[in-house]
């Protein structure tokens, strides 16, 4: 019994990405639901005075002639008092919408709140709405990279107009980065590459190490999970590897239509697809 509910709850995850990611699979589609979902009804978390606004940034900080997109971020000024502190996240790689009431519910907050500054998320580009044009051809995602990225927050720290309020620049203002995981490590570049407009970096649970097929990411659910429960995923799991690296076209068809990624064309997509939900399942596991 408890094997069968954990394979559910294996699948149920699987079957979460069709909502979250559609069930059509070409990049225009894809850009499409990001739009969507960029501007769905989660923008109500926040009150609307917060944002978002949006910033005219670079699309390339190495060729201004290539133009300018909408950079979108979300501020509170609550708080604010004179010599107080910008505090700046950005979200990384996602759609930002889900954490713009970071501005006023997060760690971030209430550290504004105690010293009596600011709290800004911003998007990272190619994310939510911060498009750099109507699709995901190539052309609009040649910047999409970590120069660009720390450029770009480093513009805002120095170009930033924040609605009712004038800022001193930098380092007159302190700016203090936030972040985690990957947007923990932007937050510890800004800091090592501008320390003349970065006071302080905050990078939580930020690698330290890159590395290729990070398998030992998975060993302490492996070890410590729940056994059945880590069966029953090794079992799913080989069941679908044993598909995709067989010859037969119609298995594989039938595998993608059940896990809600009918017409998927390459089966790496579809296992790269799955291991985000994979492992959201082995780390929520490896809670209880």
């Amino acid at each position: 019994m408890r094997f069968s509910s954990c394979v559910l709850l294996f699948l149920t995850s699987l079957r979460i990405s069709h909502a979250l990611l559609g069930s059509r699979w070409h990049l225009d589609e894809l850009y499409k639901n990001n739009k969507i979902n960029a501007a769905s009804i989660e923008t109500s978390l926040v009150d609307k005075k917060y944002g978002p606004f949006f910033f005219d940034q670079p699309v390339n900080h190495s060729d201004i002639s290539a133009g300018t997109f909408k950079h979108r971020y979300w501020a509170n000024t609550d708080w604010y008092h004179t010599g107080g502190p910008v505090i700046l996240t950005n979200v990384g790689e996602a759609n930002a919408t889900p954490r713009a009431n970071y501005v006023t519910n997060s760690s971030m907050a209430l550290l504004a709140e105690r010293l009596q500054g600011v709290v800004i998320v911003m998007e990272h580009r190619c994310y939510g709405e911060s498009q750099l044009g109507p699709d995901y051809s190539a052309q609009y995602l040649r910047t999409l990279n970590t120069e660009q990225a720390l450029e770009d927050m480093a513009n805002i720290i120095k170009n930033v107009k924040l609605p009712g309020l004038k800022l001193p620049p930098a380092p007159d203002t302190k700016w203090i980065v936030y972040g985690g995981s990957y947007s923990g490590n932007l937050a510890a570049w800004m800091r090592y590459r501008y320390p003349d407009i970065v006071f302080a970096a905050v990078p939580s649970s930020s690698p330290v190490e890159m590395k290729y097929n990070y398998y030992e990411y998975f060993y302490p659910i492996w070890k410590y999970g729940p056994k059945h429960c880590i069966q029953a995923t090794e079992h799913v799991i080989a069941y679908v590897d044993n598909i995709l690296f067989g010859s037969a076209e119609e298995p594989k068809q039938r595998v993608k239509k059940r896990f809600g990624a009918k017409g998927l064309e390459y089966d790496d997509d579809f296992a790269n697809c799955k291991y985000l939900l994979v492992s959201l399942f082995l780390s929520y596991l490896g809670q209880y």
